[in-house]
């Protein structure tokens, strides 16, 4: 694969009805991301788990890498709540384990007195980048609407006072304004994105595909790798002319 191209990954979390009910195991999603839906990578979600014992874990790494995949990362909850220092070493642990370069999770709500709530959390996220860098794992924080990180200038401004390269952001790749010098370890996308504009948007990164929870997640994750595919062989295409 160019160098230059485009790295799509799928999140568990999108398939988490078919996981939930038993009518898919983990390790079969493994197999189909790889056969089904042709993805470089997988984000695993710790919900997803049905065991956290290190023999499981690295059997789920294996897994991965026969069938050709980057075990890329982790989506984890609440892993910036005070109280949520368990959680913490958990995901490390897990993320280890699994191979994991990222843990994806998003910031706390702003409480009833959001300063109060900022200087605590980025007390928390100083000594978690802390963590992470014993770990060699990357905390890569997503914008999410009702939280101290609802759009990336939130999200940058707590990494600002942090000032750690273990904790980086994950933008939305087209709803985050994002310089042409910025470089992240990953984007966020969904079907519903202008693939082309995504494809241009983060190049030599990685894209993580987020589908909502519906009937048809193989469907509807199919159909967008297949247009970021298509839209990046374009752009590859053409800057190679």
């Amino acid at each position: 694969m160019n160098a230059a191209a485009v790295r799509i990954a799928v999140s568990s979390s999108t398939f988490r009805r078919p996981l939930a009910a038993g009518e898919l195991t983990q390790l079969e999603w493994l197999e189909r991301c790889a056969s089904a839906l042709g993805v470089d990578g997988v984000l695993a979600d710790v919900t997803d788990f049905p065991r956290r014992d290190a023999e499981y874990v690295a059997q789920l790494r294996k897994v991965a890498i026969d069938l050709g995949l980057v075990p890329f990362g982790l989506d984890a909850a609440g892993l910036f709540e005070p109280n949520g220092g368990a959680a913490r070493e958990e995901a490390l642990a897990l993320a280890s384990g699994f191979g994991a370069a990222v843990v994806r999770t998003t910031l706390p709500a702003p409480g009833e007195v959001p300063p109060a709530t900022f200087a605590e959390v980025t007390g928390v996220a100083k000594a978690f980048s802390r963590a992470a860098k014993a770990a060699n794992v990357t905390i890569v924080v997503a914008t999410a609407p009702g939280t101290l990180g609802a759009d990336l200038a939130g999200v940058k401004h707590l990494m600002k006072d942090v000032d750690s390269a273990w904790l980086r952001p994950c933008p939305t790749a087209l709803l985050d304004e994002v310089g042409p010098r910025d470089r992240y370890p990953a984007f966020v996308a969904t079907p519903a994105d202008d693939p082309v504009a995504v494809a241009a948007r983060a190049s030599r990164a990685w894209v993580v595909l987020d589908v909502a929870p519906a009937d048809r997640p193989w469907d509807l994750a199919r159909d967008g790798v297949a247009a970021l595919r298509h839209a990046d062989a374009q752009r590859l295409l053409v800057a190679g002319r």
